[in-house]
């Protein structure tokens, strides 16, 4: 775990880096403002190792021009949807043995492979120049991201449970990791298209693998929670069973889990494919840094928007924001005006996640959270992957703004959903 007489080392360590005098200071100012809190707040101490290391898994600067520099080899719109589909495959058959694995072995040690997976991600991406290596390198991106998936939110809650002996502060720091990880995104999308301006496009990828090592360096130094590992001597199989179990047999849970695979979807095509709106009218390429900037800040917002939601009035907004940004997805055409109607889709998507996981890992037993949170991710992958390929193919039949009214239809199932769940709270007894 790190000290507080180890910060200065490594802010000077940094400081005296080769890396970017944007990115060394942005660097600096996060672990001098961690340092202050690290006083203050033993918690904080603790989870300090995890937040740098998502900090850095969060800004390859490649994210905010992967969509130009897949056009430029040989991608088509269709083609863009395969790829997700593949990649959503990979995570179907890693996301699920991933979460057991880290219940029963260890959650750090699932976090350091996720970051070797994301280092090979941006190495394979970075030496492609066909569609089918791209794809590969996006495999390995998928598998990252099962690992990451409900491992982080689970090792928080573990050592909060571990620290506080209750969870009503989880929220409260899941908040704070969003936020972080929104800034980390913030960065690497300016970084990353200035980047592609003034060097090339490739150059995002080679660039961001240094950032990359420093988060597995980090995920080293976390002490982890034994909080998981009091109850799971049982049998692997009788485990897999219990941890299927307890997510697919309480009706409590199953409005939850429609609203959060719904959510889910929804987050991930913002994400993956916000990009293709800004292509169809045409956007200058000198403005994608921004517009991914713009995109990927939601995570910060959305994490300090979550505290808010504590009324029905205020979900009310919620929803009634997500309904007209995507409306706007589908009427606008002017670049600035699909910004802002994705930014906003964006933030309260992240927030009701926020909610929405805090919620579902009360309804947990330790020994099982991370992987019922998977098993919950790996059906939003299920979902997905029909989802991406008919909402591309309809773009690329009609357009991007026709293929939205799919994005319409899931948010207004998974809202409805979201409703009938806190019924289902309010009358069903825990």
């Amino acid at each position: 775990m790190l000290t507080n007489e180890e910060l200065p080392s490594i802010t000077s360590t940094i400081k005296d880096s080769s890396a970017h005098p944007l990115l060394r200071q942005a660097t600096i100012m996060l672990l001098c403002t961690l340092m202050v809190s690290l006083k203050m707040n033993p918690i904080l101490r603790r989870l300090l190792p995890l937040y740098i290391a998502a900090f850095f898994q969060g800004i390859p600067f490649w994210y905010a021009i992967e969509k130009l520099f897949m056009v430029d080899i040989g991608f088509t719109t269709a083609s863009i949807g395969l790829m997700v589909a593949i990649m959503s495959v990979a995570m179907l058959a890693v996301e699920t043995p991933s979460g057991i694995l880290a219940d029963r072995w260890s959650r750090k040690g699932v976090m350091i492979v996720g970051s070797v997976s994301l280092l090979l991600s941006g190495a394979i991406g970075a030496l492609s120049h066909t569609v089918f290596i791209f794809i590969v390198s996006t495999v390995f991106w998928g598998i990252y991201s099962a690992l990451y998936s409900g491992t982080y939110d689970s090792a928080m809650y573990d050592t909060v449970m571990e620290e506080h002996g209750s969870s009503k502060k989880f929220a409260r720091y899941l908040g704070q990791l969003r936020a972080i990880e929104g800034a980390a995104f913030v960065l690497g999308a300016l970084g990353g298209g200035v980047i592609a301006s003034v060097f090339g496009m490739r150059d995002a990828f080679f660039l961001s693998l240094p950032l990359i090592l420093l988060s597995i360096f980090f995920l080293f130094r976390f002490r982890e929670p034994q909080l998981h590992k009091a109850g799971v001597a049982e049998p692997v199989f009788k485990h897999i069973r219990q941890t299927f179990a307890a997510v697919l047999r309480r009706p409590i849970l199953l409005p939850m889990i429609v609203a959060i695979v719904g959510f889910s979807v929804l987050l991930d095509v913002i994400f993956e494919l916000s990009q293709l709106w800004f292509m169809a009218v045409d956007a200058p390429l000198v403005l994608y840094g921004i517009f991914s900037a713009v995109v990927f800040s939601s995570w910060s917002i959305g994490g300090v928007l979550v505290p808010k939601l504590k009324s029905r009035m205020a979900l009310g907004t919620v929803f009634a924001t997500i309904t007209i940004a995507i409306v706007g997805l589908i009427v606008m055409r002017n670049h600035w005006v699909i910004l802002g109607a994705e930014f906003l889709l964006a933030v309260c998507l992240v927030a009701l996640g926020i909610l929405l996981a805090n919620r579902l890992h009360d309804e947990l037993p330790s020994r099982l959270r991370t992987g019922s949170s998977s098993v919950v991710s790996t059906l939003a992958r299920l979902v997905l992957i029909p989802c991406s390929l008919l909402f591309t193919a309809l773009a690329s039949s009609y357009s991007i703004f026709s293929s939205t009214y799919l994005l319409l239809f899931i948010a207004v199932l998974a809202m409805c959903a979201f409703i009938f769940s806190q019924y289902k709270r309010q009358t069903i007894p825990v």
